[in-house]
């Protein structure tokens, strides 16, 4: 079990080395190709690793490491700390920082869930916050397919704004955030939920947090995915940014960031206590800043030709290169 599951993270550090430095090689500066380049380095580990030990076990005798293998991390159990190998003491070590950080997501994420405000828990239609949500997605001129199946406003002082759904597509915001944003503000706002709904991104975070489930061990894998929300972020950024809205965007997201007890896509979490979760702050403050700059600059890359290559060669080239690292 424990070298199996420092295969997987060795594994994944390999294939989110090689992505990173092709995402850098290639300049690729689309969100949508990042996201699937990213996809590539989730998935090695969990379906790569998992069909080398079932169909290649005899990867791992010692035949194969001093012949074939390019990196064999049994190599490092030579060395011994405490009577335990470096290998398996890492392993382990680093299994516990990949359940720290699935946990820390996924409490979060299940505890939303199980408390989702429901429409039934909205002010009525008739009343004036609601009026001005329509207002403000009226003047986005959503095609009908596009519109939320459910929209909720909440009669709550805290900023709320998210989107949720994948066949019964929902938005949901709150008073609070009503009062923090203008008219031009609120419209790029929930141009950008819609811009999330319209790509089925409810869909691909529930996918993101299976695979993070399945490999909840590993900490390169829960960091990936968060790679991977950003993409998302960007993703709708760009779409907002085509629609000339990226100044209103980028006012909603300092105005929602900086409030207490904000529970919104756009927003970051807050400074806590802990110096661990002051440090992630800061990162996430920094995440902010690079954001809001680049909405202020309208900044919009272009989807770059022969993707599905490069696609095709990055994922031909990490299962090669995984099946010589044992």
């Amino acid at each position: 079990m424990v070298s199996a599951a420092g295969q997987a993270i060795l594994h994944a550090t390999v294939a989110a080395l090689l992505v990173e430095v092709l995402l850098r090689l290639w300049r690729v500066d689309d969100p949508g190709e990042r996201l699937a380049l990213r996809w590539v380095a989730i998935a090695a580990p969990v379906l790569l690793t998992t069909l080398y030990l079932a169909l290649a076990p005899w990867r791992a005798s010692s035949w194969f490491v001093e012949h074939w293998s390019l990196f064999a991390g049994s190599h490092w159990d030579h060395l011994r700390a405490g009577g335990v190998g470096v290998a398996s003491a890492s392993s382990v070590a680093f299994s516990f920082v990949g359940l720290a950080l699935y946990l820390r997501d996924a409490v979060p994420f299940v505890a939303d869930r199980l408390v989702r405000t429901m429409p039934e828990d909205g002010l009525p239609a008739g009343h004036p916050a609601c009026a001005r949500v329509r207002a403000a997605l009226e003047a986005l001129t959503v095609p009908a397919q596009r519109q939320p199946t459910t929209l909720t406003v909440v009669a709550l002082g805290s900023p709320v704004l998210l989107c949720t759904g994948i066949d019964r597509t929902a938005i949901v915001i709150s008073t609070g955030t009503l009062d923090r944003l203008d008219d031009d503000a609120l419209q790029a706002a929930l141009a950008h939920e819609i811009a999330h709904l319209a790509r089925r991104d409810p869909l691909t975070g529930w996918w993101l947090m299976t695979a993070r489930t399945l490999q909840f061990f590993n900490p390169v894998i829960q960091i990936v995915a968060r790679q991977a929300i950003q993409d998302l972020e960007r993703r709708a950024d760009i779409a907002v940014t085509a629609q000339g809205r990226s100044r209103g965007l980028a006012a909603a997201v300092h105005r929602l960031s900086i409030a207490a007890d904000v529970h919104s896509d756009l927003a970051l979490p807050a400074e806590g206590r802990h110096p661990g979760d002051r440090v992630l702050a800061s990162a996430h403050r920094r995440a902010l800043d690079a954001r809001c700059q680049l909405l202020l600059e309208g900044a919009m890359p272009a989807p770059r030709p022969h993707r599905a290559w490069r696609l095709g060669l990055t994922s031909a080239a990490l299962a090669a290169l995984l099946f010589l690292v044992v």
